[in-house]
């Protein structure tokens, strides 16, 4: 079972990484030609009558999970299908040609690379930090980009997630003696931060922390 768990965990992961940055890319191009384009009407989806005989307020909760239920496993699907020639060829297919589209280009580069650090399968490259950010006295968990200890770099890059969406956030550089090492992993830096600290208590390395 747990191995099943876990199969659908990083895959799901890779998925949403790939997923994410085409979301959100044709969401902002669909919303700015909206914006210019009064006459653009989009229409919502016609409501599905069930089999059965239901009320309304079942139905639509019967509808929203089995919806729910077919996102998880399109998204897991995905990530699997990225880790073979084909997924991976049809993947590059995808990235060139937004990549031709002058507005999505800029999009989807940046959301791309929020999604790797986000969603990077086993926290690789994640090294979970405090930064005091963005006054002095208040802190915020980040993710530095390149190693603290890196001889090559005077500032260090953090990615800096924003709650509960840790999909976006600030990218910032701190010196390297502003920046202070958690030893608690991705996962439960996101647990916090999508918790909004509510499960602060779960994470010991961090309720220990002397500020």
């Amino acid at each position: 079972m747990r191995i099943l768990i876990n199969f659908i965990k990083s895959n799901f992961l890779s998925g949403l990484a790939i997923l994410i940055p085409f979301i959100i890319t044709i969401y902002l191009v669909v919303e700015i030609g909206t914006w210019l384009n009064s006459f653009v009407d989009f229409t919502p989806a016609r409501f599905v009558r069930l089999p059965i005989d239901t009320s309304p307020a079942l139905a639509e909760t019967i509808l929203f999970l089995v919806a729910l239920c077919c996102l998880i496993i399109f998204i897991t699907l995905l990530g699997l299908a990225t880790k073979n020639l084909l997924g991976k060829f049809l993947l590059k297919i995808g990235e060139k040609t937004i990549s031709k589209i002058p507005l999505a280009n800029s999009i989807f580069s940046t959301t791309k690379q929020i999604s790797k650090i986000v969603f990077a399968e086993g926290g690789k490259h994640q090294q979970v930090v405090l930064v005091e950010y963005p006054r002095k006295g208040s802190y915020c968990l980040g993710f530095a980009t390149q190693p603290v200890d890196s001889k090559e770099l005077d500032k260090i890059p953090v990615f800096v997630p924003t709650s509960p969406n840790p999909t976006s956030g600030f990218l910032v550089f701190f010196e390297k003696n502003e920046i202070k090492q958690l030893n608690i992993s991705a996962d439960d830096a996101f647990k916090l931060i999508v918790s909004g600290g509510l499960s602060l208590n779960e994470t010991e390395s961090i309720a220990q922390f002397k500020f």
